[in-house]
This record gives C-alpha cells, structure tokens and sequence, in this order.
C-alpha cells in the first residue's frame, strides 16, 4: 500500500506540468479599420465564421472603427458602422477588445476626446449586454478614459497584449492626461518599459497594439515635401496651426510621429519577445526589421494602395482584397501567422 500510495503521489506531481505542456494553441484576430460600411462587409463576415469556429482566441480591432470622424451621439450612421463590427460577436465566446484610431478621434479634430469617450461606452454597453464574449464584464475598449496607456492584459499563460491609443500622442486638441502631457508621457513610456520587462522575466510573448505602424509602405510612407519643410520648418507654420498639421500629422515623418515612434523602437529593440501590430494603413504588410516583427493589417473595410519603396524587409504585402490577420500561438513555440483575404485561401506565413 505504501509503494503505491507513492506513485500515485508521484503521478499526481507530474500532473499540471503535463497540462502545462499540453495547452492548447491560442488564436489572436487582427483587424483595422473596419468601420467604414453600415452592414458587415465581406472581411468581416468571414472574420465572424472564423471566430465561431475559434472560441480559444481573442480579436482585436485596431482603430478607426468609425469613419469618418467617429461616434456621434445619437446619430444612427455612425452606430450601425461601429455595430457592422460589434454585431459579429454576437455568439463568439473567445475575448474582444476595440482601441482607438485617429478618424475614432473625430479625425484628428477638436470633438475627438467626446467621440472617444462616446465610443467606449458604446462598446462597453453593448457588449455586455448584447454579446457572448468572455470579456464583456471587464474591459473592452483599451486604453480607457482617452488615455494613451499602455494597457497590459495576459491573454493565455505566456501570451501578453499591450494596447496603445497613438492617436493620444499625435492629437493637437483637447485629450485627458495625468497631471500635464509631458508628465503623461513620461509615465506612459515609464510602464511600457516596465512591462516589457516583466514580460521578458516571466518567459512571455508580446504582442503589441496601436492604430499606427512602426513601418509601413503604404500612403502614409510618403515625404509629402515640401510642404512638410514649410509647415514645420518655416513662418508659414502658421498655416499648419490653422489646419495643416492635421494633413499631414498621420504620416511617419511628421515630427509629432517621430517623437512616438522613435521611443517605441527604442523599447521595442531591447526584447526579443515583442511583435508589434497596427492598421492605419488599408492593406496587409509583414515586415521584419531589427529582429523584430511588424504587422499592418488595416483593411477591414476599404483599400488604399502600397507604395514602390523597400526600406525594410518585406515578408508579405498586398493591396488588393479586404482581409484581416490571424497570428496563432503554441507555448511549444511553433507559432504561426495566417493571412486571410476575402476570395482567397488562408495564407500560412513565418511564425511571430
């Protein structure tokens, strides 16, 4: 008796490290700006088949989940293009979150912390009350209260999302902060660092999400000389106080970008367990740059095209069909990234 009250101890030991090993792969959807029908378009509808058939998996929507300048109250236009995305989770069990992009910030114009503000409670009441989704009684709309972040939420053992409104660094009007912007942005990049490092520590993968990208070759690549030189350069930035930075504030090289994504690569630079995904952009782009991944997937709803320049190495792009991202993760490391467009077959990619 006593030799097998021993084993049975032993096996019983053995027990959750064999769990551990066995869990299951865990599925992340990734799609932006996906608010500009009424009615669900055909990139989402396929999203939602997928999600039915996937409840071990979380989707995120990337921002600008309304066009053309967000969530007006009371105005039915700009509900049933947030509910076209809203809707398809109807009867999903897996985790939903929403993040904000600049057209959810009234298009980067003075109304945009209202519209924010009008959105998340959307979001938030919906879900919980029209939805199956396993977060609706926890947060939905990352980051809360028109605050950049950065909003950390560990999906699965080992799998960590941190959202981002970088519309918060690039917006010129009104926005909430702790205390002033500056300190605000002290203290946001304060616990990015500290949460990458705790990530690391704890063997995590990272995934990161904001509306814009760290690169991109799509429209907003462009130098959009010189009136960029003119506007920050020079007396007539008068112009660009009266509207003009808002033309070209979405682009990579606008100073106000700069500033946010120059410390972002810096952060991101220091780990090697960190992909960063975004949309913005209205096409599918897979980059590798500096060891690192980098996904665009902003084509949930319409197409913009991609430029002819190659700064970086490009693993996967395309213009040509609305479609999202699914990346998949195995706590064996086998993990993967599959392209979906409409019309076409699932596209396996390199893992993340």
């Amino acid at each position: 008796m006593r030799a097998i009250f021993i084993v049975s101890c032993f096996f019983l030991f053995l027990l959750p490290t064999g769990f551990s090993q066995n869990q299951k792969e865990f599925s992340v959807y990734l799609i932006g700006d996906a608010g500009e029908d009424t009615v669900s378009g055909k990139a989402l509808l396929m999203l939602k088949d997928e999600l039915l058939k996937n409840p071990n998996s979380a989707v995120v929507f990337m921002g600008d989940n309304v066009y053309p300048s967000g969530l007006k109250k009371n105005d039915l236009k700009s509900e049933k293009r947030l509910e076209s995305q809203l809707g398809i989770l109807n009867e999903y069990k897996g985790e939903a979150l929403f993040i904000p992009g600049n057209h959810d910030w009234d298009a980067q114009q003075s109304k945009g912390l209202k519209r924010i503000k009008n959105q998340e409670l959307y979001v938030t009441e919906y879900l919980k009350t029209k939805s199956t989704v396993a977060n609706k009684d926890k947060t939905t709309f990352m980051p809360a209260d028109g605050l950049p972040g950065p909003t950390s939420v560990l999906l699965v053992n080992g799998l960590r999302l941190i959202t981002i409104d970088s519309q918060w660094f690039l917006h010129r009007y009104a926005k909430n902060t702790n205390g002033t912007i500056r300190n605000t942005k002290k203290e946001f990049f304060e616990q990015l660092e500290t949460m990458l490092n705790e990530a690391e520590k704890n063997k995590e993968q990272v995934i990161i999400t904001a509306h814009h990208p760290m690169y991109t070759n799509g429209e907003h690549s462009k130098g959009k000389q010189p009136w960029r030189f003119l506007l920050n350069y020079t007396p007539f930035f008068i112009f660009g106080l009266k509207g003009g930075y808002d033309y070209l504030s979405q682009d990579l090289a606008q100073p106000k970008y700069k500033h946010f994504r120059n410390p972002m690569l810096k952060l991101i630079n220091k780990h090697n367990n960190v992909l960063y995904a975004s949309g913005h952009e209205h096409n599918l782009q897979f980059f590798t740059a500096d060891g690192h991944k980098y996904i665009v997937s902003g084509c949930g709803s319409k197409l913009t095209p991609l430029q002819n320049k190659k700064k970086f190495d490009s693993v996967f792009q395309d213009d040509t069909k609305t479609g999202f991202v699914k990346l998949v993760y195995e706590p064996a490391g086998n993990h993967k990234t599959i392209i979906y467009r409409v019309g076409e077959e699932p596209k396996l990619l390199e893992g993340f």
